[in-house]
C-alpha cells in the first residue's frame, strides 16, 4: 500500500499531522486559560494574594493579572525561539527524522505534566512551557530541510500548503475541543488529551518517515529519479556538509526572509489572544469563545488548498521568485486592510469574525512566499535559513501576548482602545513584512548553496 502512494506525499500528510500536534500543544493553554483564570474577563484586575501564584488557585481559578496571563501564554515562545538554529543543526548532525520524533515525545510528556507542575508552583509551569516550546522549535526548520531533499521545486508550494494547513486545522479542532473539555471536565484534561495525541503521532512518525529517498524502502525508482533530477545535481542536499555560516549571513535574500518573517509573525500570533478577546469584548463563556475562535481557521483550511493549487499553476508559467512576491503582496495587503476595517467598524461579533476570516485566509500566502523562498534559495541549507528566520519571527510569540497585556493595563479604563491599538500594530507589521520581501526576496538558488563553490567568486550578496 505504501509503495502505491509516493513517499513525499506520505511525508506531506505526516507533516500536516505534525503541525496539528505541535499547534495543539501550543494553543491548549489559549482555550483553557479562560477557565483557569478567575479574572480573565476583568483585564487588569488582580486579586489580593496572587503574588504567590502557586497558592492562588481558588474556586474560580488562578488569580493572574493581564501581564501574568501574557507571560503564561508567551512562555512557550522563549524556548521555541532559541531552539530553532540548534534544532536545525541537530537534525543535520543526528538525523532529521530522529530529532523530530524524540523532541515531539518530550514535548508531549511535559504537556501531560503541566497540571501537576502548575499546582506545585507557577514558575515550574512556565519552565515546562519554555521546554515544550524548545522541543517544538526543532520541527519547522528540520521539515524545511527534509523538503529541500524530498520536494521538486514546482511542488514545494503544494507540500508546504498541505503541511501548514495543520495550523488552521488544529485551531479549528483544538479550540472547540479544549473549550468543551475544560467546560465539561476541567482545564487539566485539555493538557492530558493533547499530550496523549502527541505521543501517538510521534510513534507513527518514527515508523513511517525517513531522512532521504535512499533510506526509504517504499520509494520507487521512478520517484527517486524524479526527485534527484528536479532538484538538480549541482544543489547541495548533503546533511553532513558543513553549514556555510559566513555566506548565509552575508546573503541579502536570507536577510529578506529573516526580517520579513520577524514582522509577519506578530499578526500571526494574534490567534493566541482570540478566545480572550472574544470573552472580554462580548462576555462569552469559555466554550462559546473557543468555538467561535475556530471559525476563521475552518475558512483558512480552504485557503491553503486554493493556495497550493495556485502556486503550482503559477510556478509552471512564471519565474518562481516573482510568483512568491506577487502572492505575498496581494495576500498581505488584504490581511492588513481587514484588520484596519475591524478596528474602525462596529458590528458586533459577526463583523469581528468576518474580518478575522479574511485576515487569516489572506495571510496563508506566507507559506508560498517567505517559507517556500527559504527552500528556493538554498535547498540543502533551507532548514538553517528557515531556523534563523523563524527564530527572529518567534520573538513575536512572547512579545505579542506581553505587548497585549501591557496595552490592556495601560488602557484599563478603555479596554476597547487597547485592542484597537493592538490590531492596528498588526496591520502595520503586515505592510513592513511585504515591503522588505519585495525589496530583498529571491527565488534563485544561491551560489553558496551549490555543491561546487568558488570562494573567490562568492560574495553572498547574490540575486
Amino acid at each position: 500500500m505504501c509503495r502505491e502512494i509516493p513517499a513525499r506525499w506520505i511525508l506531506s500528510l505526516m507533516g500536516l499531522l505534525g503541525v496539528v500536534n505541535l499547534t495543539s500543544l501550543r494553543i491548549n493553554l489559549s482555550s483553557s486559560i479562560v477557565d483557569m483564570v478567575s479574572n480573565a474577563s476583568n483585564i487588569g484586575y488582580h486579586h489580593e494574594g496572587a503574588g504567590n501564584l502557586s497558592s492562588a488557585h481558588n474556586q474560580h481559578g488562578f488569580s493572574w493579572n493581564a501581564n501574568e496571563q501574557g507571560l503564561a501564554l508567551g512562555s512557550y515562545f522563549y524556548g521555541y525561539t532559541f531552539s530553532q538554529v540548534f534544532g536545525a543543526w541537530c537534525g543535520r548532525r543526528f538525523g532529521r527524522v530522529r530529532v523530530i520524533g524524540v523532541s515531539a515525545i518530550m514535548a508531549s510528556l511535559l504537556t501531560i505534566l503541566n497540571p501537576v507542575l502548575l499546582n506545585i508552583h507557577f514558575w515550574l509551569f512556565v519552565a515546562a512551557r519554555i521546554c515544550i516550546g524548545a522541543f517544538a522549535g526543532t520541527f519547522y526548520p528540520i521539515m524545511h530541510g527534509l523538503w529541500g531533499i524530498w520536494s521538486p521545486p514546482e511542488e514545494r508550494g503544494g507540500h508546504l500548503s498541505i503541511q501548514y494547513a495543520g495550523l488552521p486545522l488544529a485551531a479549528a479542532v483544538i479550540y472547540p475541543l479544549c473549550g468543551f473539555i475544560a467546560e465539561k471536565y476541567g482545564w487539566q484534561y485539555t493538557f492530558y488529551c493533547t499530550g496523549a495525541l502527541g505521543l501517538v503521532w510521534s510513534g507513527a512518525w518514527l515508523l513511517l518517515i525517513f531522512d532521504n529517498p535512499a533510506d526509504n524502502p517504499n520509494v520507487t525508482p521512478e520517484e527517486a529519479k524524479q526527485t534527484s533530477l528536479s532538484i538538480g545535481e549541482e544543489v547541495n542536499t548533503d546533511r553532513t556538509d558543513d553549514v556555510k555560516w559566513s555566506n548565509i549571513l552575508k546573503s541579502l535574500p536570507v536577510w529578506g526572509i529573516i526580517l520579513s518573517t520577524f514582522f509577519d509573525h506578530m499578526p500571526s500570533y494574534l490567534y493566541l489572544l482570540l478566545p480572550t478577546y472574544l470573552h472580554a469584548t462580548y462576555n462569552l463563556n469559555v466554550q462559546q469563545s473557543s468555538m467561535l475562535s475556530s471559525i476563521p481557521y475552518v475558512v483558512k483550511i480552504a485557503a491553503y488548498a486554493f493556495l497550493g493549487l495556485l502556486d503550482w499553476c503559477l510556478s509552471k508559467r512564471y519565474e518562481i521568485g516573482n510568483v512568491r512576491k506577487a502572492v505575498k503582496l496581494t495576500g498581505y495587503s488584504l490581511a492588513a486592510l481587514s484588520l484596519i476595517i475591524m478596528t474602525q467598524v462596529t458590528g458586533g461579533v459577526t463583523i469581528t469574525l468576518l474580518c478575522f476570516c479574511i485576515q487569516e485566509s489572506a495571510a496563508t500566502v506566507s507559506v508560498t512566499g517567505i517559507k517556500a523562498s527559504a527552500i528556493d534559495i538554498a535547498p540543502g541549507f533551507s532548514g538553517v535559513v528557515f531556523a534563523l528566520a523563524n527564530s527572529a519571527g518567534s520573538i513575536m510569540g512572547f512579545l505579542t501576548p506581553q505587548y497585549a497585556g501591557a496595552l490592556r493595563e495601560a488602557y484599563i479604563e478603555n479596554p476597547n482602545k487597547a485592542w484597537e491599538v493592538l490590531y492596528l500594530t498588526a496591520a502595520a507589521c503586515y505592510i513592513l513584512a511585504t515591503a522588505i520581501f519585495l525589496l530583498l526576496g529571491s527565488g534563485k538558488v544561491q551560489q553558496w548553496a551549490k555543491r561546487e563553490v568558488d570562494d573567490t567568486e562568492t560574495t553572498g550578496l547574490i540575486d
